[in-house]
C-alpha cells in the first residue's frame, strides 16, 4: 500500500497560487478536473508497480476523483461515511475522529486561541471499545472493511509523552478489530469484560519501561469488578 494523501485539501491555497492559476487557464482545466488527473495518473502509476494506491475520504465525496476499485479510503472525518464508501465499492480503512483521535480533547494548540480542540471531547479507550466496524453496512459490503487505525497528531505529543497518550487506550481499538463480533468465549465484547485485559495489558507494559497511564486506581486493577458501579 501507498497512501497518496487528499485530506484537507486547501483550495484556497491554489486558487492564489500564480502558477497554478496560469497552469489551469492553458490546459483548460478547473482545479477539481487537475486534481482528477493527477490522481488517476499517480494511481496508474502505483499500480503498474503492483503498490495499491491509499487516499483519504475527501478524494471520494468532496472533490469527485475518479477512484478504481483497487484503491483503499481511510475513512476520518466521520465514523458514519463508511457505509457511503462502501456504497461506492471502495475498501477502506476505518480512522473515524469522533471514535479514535487519540489527540482530541487536549485543547487548542493555535498560539493565542482560547477553547477547545477541534475534535473534542478527549477520546476515551471506552469510547473507541465501544465502535462497531460494520455499523450501518449491508452484508454484501462487509468485505470491503479492511480494518482501522487508531490516530496521534503530533501537535502537542513529543517522545516525553508519546507512550502516555497513545497507551493503553490505542490496545482497546485493537482488540475491536482482532475480536469481531463475539470474544472466544462466545459472549459480546463489552468494556466491563475488557477492562481486567486493558489492566494486565498496562501493567506488562509498564514493567517493560512503557509509560502507560493507569485506567483505574491500583487497588481497583487488583479488585476486579470491585469498582464498577
Amino acid at each position: 500500500m501507498f497512501s497518496t494523501g487528499g485530506d484537507e485539501l486547501n483550495v484556497n491555497c491554489y486558487s492564489q497560487d500564480a502558477q497554478t492559476q496560469a497552469d489551469l487557464k492553458s490546459s483548460g482545466k478547473t482545479l477539481e478536473q487537475a486534481l482528477d488527473a493527477f490522481t488517476q495518473t499517480t494511481h496508474g502509476a502505483l499500480r503498474a508497480i503492483d503498490k495499491t494506491p491509499v487516499g483519504w475520504e475527501e478524494m471520494a465525496f468532496e472533490h469527485q476523483v475518479t477512484l478504481s476499485n483497487s484503491t483503499i479510503v481511510m475513512v476520518w472525518i466521520s465514523s458514519r461515511n463508511a457505509a457511503a464508501v462502501a456504497a461506492k465499492g471502495l475498501r477502506l480503512v476505518h480512522a473515524p475522529s469522533d471514535y479514535f483521535y487519540l489527540d482530541c480533547g487536549a485543547g487548542e494548540w493555535i498560539g493565542g486561541a482560547i477553547g477547545n480542540s477541534w475534535c473534542d471531547p478527549f477520546k476515551t479507550w471506552q469510547k473507541a471499545y465501544s465502535f462497531n466496524p460494520l455499523a450501518n453496512l449491508i452484508a454484501a459490503e462487509v468485505p470491503f472493511v479492511l480494518g482501522g487505525q487508531q490516530l496521534l497528531w503530533a501537535e502537542q505529543s513529543s517522545p516525553e509523552n508519546l507512550d502516555s497518550i497513545v497507551w493503553p487506550r490505542a490496545a482497546a481499538s485493537a482488540e475491536v478489530f482482532w475480536t469481531g463480533a463475539t470474544l472466544p468465549d462466545g459472549s459480546r465484547p463489552s468494556s466491563t469484560s475488557a477492562l481486567p485485559r486493558l489492566h494486565d495489558l498496562r501493567y506488562r507494559m509498564v514493567q517493560r519501561g512503557i509509560r502507560a497511564i493507569a485506567l483505574q486506581p491500583h487497588w481497583c486493577a487488583l479488585r476486579n469488578g470491585a469498582c464498577n458501579f
